[in-house]
């Protein structure tokens, strides 16, 4: 009985850690033919209403294996962003808001 009163006694005062993540967002892409043989030109738009950051591209190799690679640290709302990719496996454009 002893033992139960003196660990109630005891107060400790813990504040909840806060981690803020920024959501993810994928945007939409348009293609049209490139003039370069075997690739393929893509337009991401940013169409969320807000800027976005690190706006990255996601494409797959050969072995299936996903690969990001950064297409701009900012774009603005209704801005776009070209890019070509040539024998490449086009998967998304994703970034964060």
């Amino acid at each position: 009985m002893f033992d139960l009163f003196l660990s109630a006694a005891i107060i400790t005062n813990q504040s909840p850690i806060i981690i803020a993540q920024s959501a993810t967002v994928y945007l939409p892409v348009s293609t049209t033919q490139s003039s370069r043989k075997n690739c393929v030109t893509y337009k991401a738009t940013n169409s969320t209403g807000r800027a976005v950051k690190n706006v990255n591209v996601n494409r797959r190799d050969s072995k299936g294996k996903i690969n990001r690679s950064l297409l701009t640290s900012y774009l603005g709302v209704g801005k776009t962003k070209t890019f070509e990719l040539c024998n490449n496996s086009f998967v998304n454009v994703e970034a964060k808001q």
